[in-house]
């Protein structure tokens, strides 16, 4: 398991309590399902989408009072990362950057220390998969000695973090990139975006009509407005879920967590784990593609059923013990 997910077939997904994908625990905003339902009736796949992106740049730029001139499109913030050069990358982290150089976290008691070192880093933040985030003053203080930062925000939206969008103007060498996968549940629907001086010239190597009519339809016809007040909710109901999380007692090690994910660790391998769980229709994310995870650890989206995944897990440990 590389990335999370469940398995397809020609009937569509399985069905599993999948807590392998962290995805907003509020689920998708109602609008969104009726401007897909519109997009199909109208057939609007029948038709190429504008090359230019322009309306869609406007609804990004109105999200998050931002200069239009700095935003690019594209399909997924993966797209955007196959574009970036390799840079240093703090770890245990996304799997999929491309890295010069890896360093490694602290790990502390209850939580990954992270630091920004090199000329160049990208990471996520919050981190992935971790839970833990990248300061603030450790961010301007490293954009300050002029050293080129990409911050991958897919889950800022839906998360304890300030986003670092508002200092993209005040720094050329500073870059975001983002979806809104996460953040909306749709991860079916591939829409990317960059935020910074550099956007303009990785849309220069990215292929023509990168998103489809359908998705072009949802996001012009969405109101920013609606989407910014969906995503203060969504904070706040993560804010209660990390509440809940902490106040829930759980026979392995939960580590902290400001994201809509926490990492956990196992007195027994993780994959060995999972097995266990796919028999009760349940899976979780396994370690494999972080470095600097132990086989025992685990990343659990925070969805609104989680307490029923860790009684679970606590029952198998439990059943463990017997033997």
């Amino acid at each position: 398991m590389k990335h999370g997910g469940v398995k397809w077939g020609k009937d569509g997904p399985e069905h599993i309590n999948d807590f392998s994908v962290n995805l907003n625990p509020l689920g998708t905003l109602p609008r969104v399902h009726e401007l897909i339902d519109e997009a199909v009736k109208k057939r609007v796949y029948s038709f190429y989408p504008p090359e230019d992106y322009k309306e869609i740049k406007e609804f990004i730029a109105e999200l998050y009072n931002v200069d239009i001139d700095l935003i690019g499109v594209f399909n997924g913030s993966s797209e955007v990362i196959k574009l970036l050069d390799a840079c240093d990358v703090p770890e245990p982290n996304f799997s999929e950057y491309k890295r010069k150089r890896s360093y490694f976290a602290i790990e502390r008691e209850n939580y990954f220390e992270y630091y920004l070192s090199g000329d160049c880093v990208i990471t996520s933040n919050p981190v992935n998969p971790t839970g833990s985030m990248i300061k603030e003053k450790d961010i301007i203080n490293f954009l300050s000695f002029g050293r080129k930062l990409i911050l991958d925000e897919s889950f800022a939206d839906i998360s304890l973090i300030k986003s670092s969008i508002k200092y993209t103007e005040e720094f050329n060498n500073l870059l975001i990139i983002s979806s809104f996968t996460k953040s909306l549940s749709i991860p079916g629907l591939r829409i990317g975006f960059s935020i910074g001086k550099n956007s303009r010239k990785l849309e220069e190597k990215a292929p023509p009509w990168r998103i489809n009519s359908i998705v072009y339809y949802v996001f012009v016809n969405l109101d920013p407005k609606e989407v910014r007040d969906f995503f203060e909710r969504s904070k706040r109901e993560i804010e209660r879920l990390i509440s809940v999380l902490k106040s829930t007692k759980a026979k392995f090690k939960i580590y902290d967590t400001v994201a809509p994910y926490f990492l956990a660790e196992f007195p027994i391998p993780t994959k060995e784990l999972n097995m266990k769980l796919r028999k009760y229709g349940y899976q979780i994310r396994e370690p494999e593609g972080f470095l600097g995870l132990r086989p025992t650890h685990g990343r659990i989206s925070l969805k609104n059923n989680f307490k029923e995944l860790i009684f679970l897990i606590n029952k198998i440990l439990d059943c463990e013990k017997l033997y």
